[in-house]
């Protein structure tokens, strides 16, 4: 949510990416409400406007199409409101209406959404086995990592048996920026799409975290020549990885598998070999497609 000035009182203010709506930072912690369409709402009015929009989702996609009269009157809602959220979504691309189109369907937000969770759901499956096999083989944790914009974000992962071990937060996001697996993905990329992708101020998680632009654009340059990615102690203190992505039968990224421990068991000479035994693991997961 992008910060403003008030047009009335040139306050710093936030607008809501989804309803337009307008609130100060402070009003929701001071006040319990905000503001949408003008009007003060409580946090559980608030919740119930997003339970109504979950709700025409849901109903658009068990009806494949719909309109305002039958929204208003599966949900129990007045027909203004119904034509409000059925806009909004629309605007923010979850839903469609073609000129000609009676009612209103999946847009291509929502397509690309589910999507994606299939997509991520197979690649989860195919990858379990032979992630096992390679934390066994390396008796490191190994983890399988999918790229969303300028995150990336842990889908599954395995634990090795030492004590001093890196663990597995399912569903953990990261600047991909700063990790192995996400400079592998990012590297796969056009460098003027990473550009627009990643924020212009990149952000730090580590005191070895890459925060200039021209460093990062030489490392993935470097990352795409010898085809595996690094993190030496960018993403956290006294921590290393190696990535590499995972690439469909026609070349195009589905996620990446890095390995990580501590610095002191995981060094730089011993990466190469790693990245190798990854590439085979990358490989194996890719067949099964």
């Amino acid at each position: 949510m992008p910060l403003r000035n008030c047009e009335t009182c040139h306050h710093r203010i936030l607008t809501c990416g989804f309803c337009r709506s307008s609130r100060s930072p402070g009003t929701f912690e001071r006040y319990g409400s905000f503001m949408v369409d003008g009007k003060h709402l409580s946090a559980t009015e608030a919740l119930a406007s997003v339970t109504k929009a979950l709700d025409v989702l849901v109903l658009a996609y068990d009806r494949g199409e719909i309109g305002v009269t039958e929204t208003a009157r599966e949900l129990g809602i007045s027909r203004s409101t119904a034509h409000r959220i059925l806009v909004t979504l629309q605007r923010t691309g979850f839903l469609r209406h073609d000129p000609g189109q009676h009612g209103y369907s999946a847009g291509p937000q929502l397509v690309r959404m589910g999507l994606t969770a299939i997509a991520q759901l197979d690649v989860r499956r195919q990858a379990r086995r032979p992630l096992e096999e390679l934390s066994e083989k390396l008796q490191e944790t190994v983890c399988l990592y999918s790229l969303d914009a300028a995150v990336v974000r842990l889908l599954d992962g395995v634990e090795c048996r030492h004590v001093l071990r890196v663990s597995v937060p399912l569903g953990q996001e990261l600047p991909a920026h700063v990790t192995a697996a996400g400079k592998a993905l990012l590297a796969l990329r056009d460098p003027a799409d990473v550009r627009t992708t990643l924020p212009a101020a990149l952000p730090a998680t580590a005191a070895g975290s890459i925060t200039e632009w021209p460093l990062l654009e030489v490392e993935l340059e470097e990352v795409r020549a010898r085809g595996w990615a690094a993190d030496l102690e960018e993403s956290a203190h006294d921590l290393h990885g190696v990535g590499v992505a995972i690439r469909n039968r026609i070349g195009e990224p589905l996620a990446a598998i890095s390995v990580y421990a501590p610095a002191v068991r995981l060094r730089e000479r011993d990466m190469p070999a790693i990245a190798t035994a990854l590439q085979e693991t990358a490989t194996t997961i890719a067949r099964a497609e």
